[in-house]
């Protein structure tokens, strides 16, 4: 199976954010994955591949040849025993090959089932076989390939303090970049060298500090070196506070010691953002900004409660004054002390219910439940939670009967049929939901084109987009500046998120009951669109204060579509099967007159190339704590 370029590499990404994000998140217990084969297991299965491709290989004498093999060797890898030390030597030689021939691309997607199935460096991995194939990168396609595949890459590796390893990344993006006459791009990736080895320089420097704590902890000097990297620069607040309450800095340790002592009181809250505000005075650019970002978290605690005095002014001045840095919610913030892990948001719950939830793992994470980015889409934080997805052996039998009642196609009684066996599902993590289906002004923005046949208002949703548009958008979305500044990555939700989101703590048909006389309040259909889709927003929201999850537009999921995939789906968070030739729609659409169409377990799918002036997609935020 071979991918296109853009998915191969969001995939990458989320897979790489999916695993430092749960061992960040600590409670949350990552899955398992099978150590790398040893070293007779893996020379037997090399001999058997070797066998069975080496005279292909030898007659690949282009790229295009060994890209073709290299795809080949990934979609028999993925045919094969899952973990097998057979799919682990096949997915190795397939990195080889594409990366020799300068392909990044399929080299990367090698990559990318490896780290999803075995015990690899999720981290090392991808940015070493980016360096191998800019090296054999010798056409156009290829090295701005290279170049665009980089910044991710990059990402990951600040984030693992490998600043070494991030610089030479950084510098065969550019160079790559450059010989694509790629001149914008290779302007940004020359742009970042400097940061890079700034922070290559404040690794080392906390290094060093690290290591004179080790014989004296209480050292001022080296304790003012480590908080201030690990406040300024990774943004740990709660393991650099300490050391800066240590630290050498008269101003920096007065402020850290109080930020220690904290308060329930919404005057000291203030007062504490206050005193971060006024050190943060003193600074230079990024370091002002970041001190101003550890103001805003107590702000934020403070301000509503002084609603109506002066100091609930400031505080509210200076918060919309910090939210144009677009960084404070990701980067500045904080679990407070001992807070405990709130449950999941376990089904059925009602509107209350679900408010609850997401107020609840809002505080816990240290942010707000509704999120606004860097272009203006509104964010929706989802709590993870259990569900019963799909439908009943009762309920399939009844829809069944009245779809044959109707005179439905084959295809529409296969789609009910797929519905079954209802199943419990766990969303294991929290993310953020877009609330609403992405605008024409939205995709305009980040693509540069409207491809809607609906035009005239700009918040009307974008239709006429492939699969692929999708996953470029989030892609696209996801390198803008400020985007990665704040560390946001976004992607589609996978099928089982989608009706996670749907539902919003419901078990019946829609959410908002069982009747679909009341549809006309929560979503558009052929009853009620005026002959188009209309703009998004206008109806009732669902429970989690999601619009349009019924009609306006089908949404595209991420995941790959199969009749009988509920039938063997993992309990918790499932991304469909590895393979398909059609990809999961939801929610039903303007042009619909079918109201089984548009309940929350309904599902639709189609080749990832088609177009329609009826399908369109929503975004998840990934949560980076």
């Amino acid at each position: 199976m071979r991918f296109g370029p853009h998915l191969r590499l969001a995939i990458l990404v989320e897979t790489i954010l999916m695993l430092t994000s749960i061992a960040a998140a600590g409670e949350l217990v990552a899955p398992p994955k099978t150590p790398a084969p040893d070293e007779a297991a893996e020379r037997a299965a090399k001999k058997t591949a070797g066998e069975i491709y080496g005279g292909r290989f030898a007659l690949a004498k282009t790229a295009a040849e060994k890209t073709a093999l290299a795809s080949e060797i990934i979609g028999a890898a993925l045919k094969i025993q899952n973990a097998s030390a057979d799919q682990f030597v096949l997915l190795k030689i397939a990195r080889a090959i594409a990366a020799g021939a300068g392909d990044a691309t399929t080299a990367l997607s090698a990559v990318q089932e490896l780290v999803q199935r075995f015990d690899v460096p999720v981290r090392t991995l991808p940015a070493e076989t980016l360096l191998t194939a800019a090296e054999h990168a010798d056409m156009t396609a290829q090295r701005k390939a290279v170049g665009e595949t980089a910044g991710g890459i990059i990402g990951q590796l600040i984030e693992a303090d490998e600043y070494d390893l991030a610089i030479r990344v950084c510098e065969a993006a550019r160079a790559a970049a450059q010989n694509a006459r790629e001149f914008k791009l290779a302007g940004e990736l020359s742009g970042q060298l400097p940061e890079l080895k700034r922070l290559q320089h404040e690794s080392q420097a906390y290094r060093e500090a690290r290591a004179v704590m080790e014989a004296n902890p209480t050292e001022p000097a080296a304790n003012l070196a480590a908080g201030r990297y690990l406040c300024l620069v990774k943004g740990d607040w709660e393991k650099g506070v300490p050391m800066l309450a240590l630290g050498s800095d008269v101003a920096l340790k007065g402020v850290a010691l109080m930020d220690l002592r904290g308060s329930a009181s919404a005057e000291e809250q203030a007062a504490i953002g206050d005193a971060w505000w006024d050190v943060a005075e003193a600074k230079e650019s990024k370091e002002r900004d970041t001190l101003r970002l550890r103001a805003g978290f107590w702000y934020r605690q403070a301000e509503p409660k002084l609603a109506g005095n002066l100091a609930g002014l400031k505080a509210k001045q200076r918060l919309e004054e910090i939210s144009k840095l677009g960084r404070d919610i990701l980067t500045a913030s904080r679990r407070p002390a001992g807070s405990q892990t709130p449950p999941p948001a376990s089904v059925p719950f009602d509107e209350k219910g679900a408010k609850q939830h997401q107020a609840a793992w809002a505080k816990y994470l240290g942010v707000p439940v509704l999120y606004t980015n860097s272009i203006g889409m509104r964010f929706a934080l989802i709590p993870p939670g259990e569900f019963d997805m799909g439908s009943t052996a009762e309920e399939v039998a009844r829809l069944l009967e009245y779809a044959r009642q109707q005179g439905r196609r084959k295809y529409v009684l296969d789609r009910i049929r797929s519905e079954t066996p209802r199943h419990r599902v766990r969303v294991t993590r929290p993310f953020w939901a877009a609330i609403s289906e992405i605008t024409q002004a939205e995709y305009e923005r980040v693509m540069g084109n409207n491809p809607s046949k609906y035009k005239g208002n700009p918040i009307r949703p974008v239709e006429q987009v492939t699969w692929q548009n999708a996953v470029d958008f989030c892609r696209r979305l996801s390198e803008l500046p400020k985007e990665r500044t704040t560390g946001a990555v976004y992607r589609l939700l996978t099928e089982a998120e989608w009706e996670y989101c749907c539902r919003a703590g419901t078990t019946t048909s829609y959410s908002f009951g069982d009747d679909a006389a009341a549809f006309g309040y929560h979503g558009w259909w052929i009853k009620n669109a005026g002959g188009s889709t209309q703009p998004v927003g206008r109806l009732r929201p669902n429970s989690f204060g999601l619009f349009d999850m019924h009609g306006n537009v089908w949404e595209w999921c991420a995941d790959w579509h199969a009749d009988d995939f509920y039938t063997k789906s993992p309990a918790e968070d499932p991304k469909g099967p590895d393979s398909g030739s059609s990809r999961v729609l939801r929610g039903g659409s303007w042009l619909d007159d079918r109201p089984e169409s548009f309940r929350c377990a309904y599902r639709f799918s189609d080749t990832p190339g088609s177009t329609y002036h009826d399908r369109s997609f929503r975004v998840v935020m990934i949560l980076v704590p």
